[in-house]
């Protein structure tokens, strides 16, 4: 079988990590043969010719219609049998491209956010166009936002994403961000790692941290950390200094060495307002750090209230400090969350059990026999 991988995305950004995690966990299937095909200069490609995997490249000189020509040209060289899209501008330019294509070739999508899809005539006919037969959404949350948008529900697949377990579980604190911003040993670190773009909401973030430095103990120390760079980065350190919270949280910017950093948190704060699945909160689980999250997209769906973390609604600042404030104050609550949460991540969320569902999940398109 011949997988074509689209994506049109240059960044690195979360669906572009996993999809490429997906292609390398298949590799070794020898009845599979992958390709990827994305933007020239994208970090993917890079990563591509780093590890030598089958890639071609185009040059995006527009969101859609740059893209139709390789398409077409790489389905015919490669005689691709399924295409998988992973985003909505390559899902366009498929589609489009799809007319020269044989009716057997095959196209699936996979979303990754419950950000809405507005509800008219070009999104119903382009998301339930006939070529496409199946639609992977990373939680439940996410196939939710196609409630109106395609009546046939049966096109519709959920397919968690998942993280290397042990790679996360081995590390352990080594103290480096209390080392570069000179805190002292017993200060506890309440942290977050996103983009500082407006669907992660740092000014709630904020607003919590406030909260807490009000109804804490006056023996806790406390320093909250964002892990993270963007746009809002000027915005949110003003905002800090607004509501006099500038020397209680560190703005880090980006770091690559998150699995060291992570395990020097004592509880993860996230703060979103829209959401697939983060997989930093796995991250957190794996790392045995409690997890106090707001319900975006498809968290409540890993988070349980006081079993494997606390989950509240959007932008509730007051319930999510008495979360955090909950885990700080109750050891035994504390150690409770983390071993049910790694214990969850393990069973549900690590990557031998993604392989295998996205395995059977390719070979449901043929008429082999399923291994």
């Amino acid at each position: 079988m011949n997988i074509l991988n689209i994506t049109t995305v240059t960044e690195w950004r979360g669906g572009d990590a996993q999809l490429y995690t997906g292609f390398k966990l298949l590799e070794e299937y020898k009845d599979l043969n992958q390709i990827i095909l994305c933007p020239e200069n994208s970090i993917l490609s890079k990563k591509c010719i780093q590890d030598n995997s089958k890639h071609y490249t185009y040059s995006k000189t527009s969101k859609i219609f740059s893209l139709i020509k390789p398409i077409i040209k790489i389905c015919r060289k490669e005689k691709v049998d399924l295409i998988h899209v992973h985003d909505s501008n390559a899902l366009t330019a498929t589609l489009l491209a799809s007319v020269f294509l044989p009716s057997k070739t095959k196209i699936v999508l996979s979303r990754k956010r419950n950000n809405r899809i507005k509800d008219k005539f070009l999104n119903r006919y382009k998301y339930s166009h006939p070529k496409i037969t199946k639609i992977i959404c990373v939680s439940k949350a996410v196939e939710a936002i196609f409630d109106t948008i395609i009546k046939d529900k049966s096109r519709l697949v959920t397919i968690y994403d998942a993280i290397d377990v042990t790679f996360f579980s081995k590390n352990k604190s080594k103290g480096l961000i209390h080392q570069e911003f000179s805190l002292p040993k017993e200060t506890l670190i309440i942290g977050n790692v996103a983009a500082l773009t407006a669907q992660k909401d740092i000014f709630t973030f904020i607003d919590t941290a406030r909260e807490i430095m009000n109804k804490k103990t006056e023996d806790l120390s406390l320093k909250f950390v964002v892990i993270g760079d963007g746009d809002q980065r000027p915005e949110l350190e003003k905002y800090a200094a607004s509501k006099n919270m500038e020397n209680d949280i560190i703005f880090m910017g980006f770091r690559n060495n998150i699995q060291e950093l992570l395990p020097e948190f004592d509880i993860f704060l996230l703060t979103s307002i829209t959401e697939g699945l983060p997989l930093t909160i796995y991250e957190a689980f794996a790392t045995k750090i409690p997890v106090v999250a707001t319900n975006a997209g498809g968290i409540a769906e890993v988070i349980e209230n006081a079993k494997t973390g606390f989950v509240t609604n959007l932008k509730d600042s007051e319930n999510l400090a008495k979360g955090v404030l909950k885990i700080l104050n109750d050891k035994q609550l504390a150690e409770t969350i983390k071993t049910n949460a790694y214990e969850l991540v393990l069973k549900n969320h690590n990557l031998n059990v993604m392989k295998q569902n996205y395995y059977r999940l390719y070979k449901s398109f043929t008429n082999h026999t399923q291994h």
